[in-house]
């Protein structure tokens, strides 16, 4: 297993190895991270616009810890689930669990021409999120449109108003 992605045991049956490393030079590889916890529409709009922005999209689920550290919560989807719901996507074309966004993984070693960050999209990480990436492989992306369901959105900003972190 690779030490630059976690990967607990509940979830190894779900994620597959991931191909990174025997990838064609010749295609833009662009990542995107993000815990995507009560994915909604907006997830959707920024996974969208990343995928045509690159050859091929891998993102980055970042863990229950992850988000406890950054949150003091652990999201309400459990982490297997998140993956899944991502993998059946048409925009993302690989998904790897994290437990942090590191430069010295993402430059040179996936072959990673962009790293995407979303501006204003909870639980997508922004530019403020990814200190240490090189400025020139950061490519940030607007904001998608936010869920009109009531419900879904009380929950999103009563995990937000705890913090403004992803």
């Amino acid at each position: 297993m690779s030490t630059r992605y976690k990967v607990g045991e509940d979830v190894r049956g779900h994620v597959g190895e991931h191909r990174l490393l025997g990838e064609s030079s010749l295609s833009r590889v662009g990542f995107l991270a993000g815990v995507f916890d009560l994915f909604h529409v907006g997830h959707l709009d920024v996974l969208g616009r990343a995928g045509q922005a690159c050859d091929r999209l891998v993102v980055g689920v970042l863990t229950d810890d992850w988000a406890f550290d950054a949150w003091g919560a652990r999201p309400f989807v459990p982490l297997v689930e998140r993956t899944q719901i991502l993998e059946h996507l048409r925009c993302v074309d690989e998904v790897v669990v994290v437990d942090n966004v590191r430069s010295e993984w993402l430059t040179g070693v996936p072959g990673v021409q962009t790293v995407f960050a979303a501006s204003g999209t909870d639980g997508v990480l922004g530019v403020d999120e990814l200190d240490g990436i090189p400025a020139e492989l950061v490519s940030v992306l607007p904001a998608g449109r936010g869920s009109r369901s009531p419900i879904l959105r009380a929950a999103i900003d009563q995990r937000q108003s705890r913090s403004s972190v992803a």
